[in-house]
């Protein structure tokens, strides 16, 4: 199994509804300003932050993270003469067919903005500004098959088994592969410094267009949901 993460992890994503977003910003921006002539106020930012994280929620979810992963599976299923039955594996006659499989697939991992999870933000204005925030789960969307990689072929074979049946069998066990591979790399360091990058920029985003000062962004994820 291999696996290439996107150097551009929000290349793709979607924090859709432009003019709702825009809205949230001027909302944002005009609450906030009100307060930075004697300096920004923590509660202000924070409510203000989370307003314009629930603004985003029409978009669903917000796609963080991009990558590229190859599966390929080999599979031996053991042939027996009069079938696997009792008779069949005393007779113990075989032929048995492996069958190896394998292709390529786009993984994206995201945040549900419907999630249980609430956000939360807090914000420190000394030393610059620093806003510590914590964003629900890191989820995976369903892997997108490349259909044009898909290479399945019969290395051994087997005169008691049905090869396309075990082909068959073998292109439903692609899917399954790609969604546990990618399950795995949601724990995976350089995924989820790649996903709190891309919330960071998002955060100063929201900054930039609320005026106030924002020197350094924490980024915490809430554990997987059950």
């Amino acid at each position: 199994m291999e696996a290439k993460i996107s150097k551009r992890p929000l290349r793709r994503a979607w924090l859709a509804g432009g003019l709702s977003v825009a809205v949230a910003l001027v909302a944002a921006g005009v609450y906030i300003g009100v307060t930075l002539r004697r300096g920004p106020d923590p509660a202000a930012v924070e409510t203000s932050f989370r307003g314009y994280v629930e603004s985003l929620a029409v978009a669903g979810k917000i796609v963080l993270v991009e990558a590229k992963e190859r599966v390929f599976i080999r599979q031996t299923t053991p042939g027996f003469l009069f079938g696997d039955t009792a008779i069949g594996r005393l007779l113990g006659v075989r032929s048995d067919a492996t069958i190896e499989a394998s292709a390529w697939a786009d993984v994206s991992f995201a945040i549900d903005l419907y999630s249980t999870e609430a956000w939360s933000a807090r914000y420190d204005p000394a030393d610059g500004g620093s806003l510590s925030v914590a964003a629900p789960p890191l989820a995976m969307l369903t892997p997108a098959i490349h259909t044009d990689t898909i290479e399945i072929r019969t290395v051994d074979r087997s005169i008691f088994l049905d090869e396309a049946r075990l082909e068959t069998s073998a292109l439903r066990d692609l899917t399954a592969r790609f969604v546990e591979a990618a399950s795995r790399m949601i724990d995976d360091p350089a995924l989820r410094e790649k996903a709190a990058a891309a919330v960071e920029a998002t955060v100063r985003m929201f900054a930039a267009g609320a005026g106030f000062p924002l020197e350094r962004v924490d980024v915490s994820f809430a554990p997987a949901e059950d």
